[in-house]
């Protein structure tokens, strides 16, 4: 059980130290053209660092409200993200989105704030719609027969992580309650797909100014 809290504490600071890295070397090589992958990161920048601190501290208390604006502010930037590099959305589509991740986000803040229990079963078409961006450049790459090489990587990642939110997001009560030996190598993997996401998009913010963008 300590080695995986210890594994699990490891990476945590590991995710915090790459994305501070990260946003150090995009924020030097400028802003501009790369400005909403600047914003994924330093949203989630704060959000893991408030949880690290939370859990350094022991205060163990904000671990499912960062969950639920993770998966709030993931899918708001990311939207905007894919409408900007990836696919066209029309902009009816991307506020009905942003309203539902609203929506989401206050249905889940609510048994939290209750001490009722957890599930985060809405997140499930977060997700999947999520999962859809990628699905749909993938698509794209089958049309027109070609891929650049960031962009490729950053949908995978993001298929692979949303996919396993999904699975997540259904067991989300289980996996927070129950003993830790059961449910540890399900957040262990969470956390290196996490990571991978993290260096995914760093990599494409510096790729940014070298690749045709949609």
């Amino acid at each position: 059980m300590f080695s995986y809290n210890y594994l699990s504490l490891y990476l945590q600071i590991i995710i915090n130290l790459v994305l501070l890295a990260g946003l150090f070397v995009l924020v030097k090589e400028g802003v501009k053209t790369k400005l909403p992958v600047i914003i994924l990161l330093s949203g989630e920048l704060v959000l893991e660092l408030t949880d690290l601190i939370d859990r350094m501290l022991k205060f163990n208390t904000l671990n499912t409200y960062n969950y639920a604006l993770s998966q709030f502010f993931g899918l708001m930037i990311l939207t905007v993200i894919y409408n900007h590099y990836y696919i066209q959305l029309s902009r009816e589509v991307r506020w009905i989105i942003y309203c539902y991740a609203g929506l989401v986000l206050v249905g889940n803040m609510m048994p939290v704030q209750n001490d009722l229990l957890v599930t985060f079963y809405s997140n499930i078409i977060t997700s999947i719609i999520i999962c859809s961006y990628a699905a749909s450049y993938f698509m794209k790459i089958i049309r027109e027969g070609r891929a650049e090489k960031n962009m490729f990587i950053v949908n995978v990642i993001v298929f692979l992580f949303f996919s396993v939110e999904c699975l997540i997001s259904t067991a989300f009560h289980f996996l927070i309650s129950n003993h830790l030996n059961w449910v540890a190598p399900i957040w262990l993997f969470r956390g290196v797909l996490l990571l991978s996401f993290y260096i995914a998009f760093i990599n494409l913010g510096c790729g940014v100014g070298r690749i045709r963008i949609r």
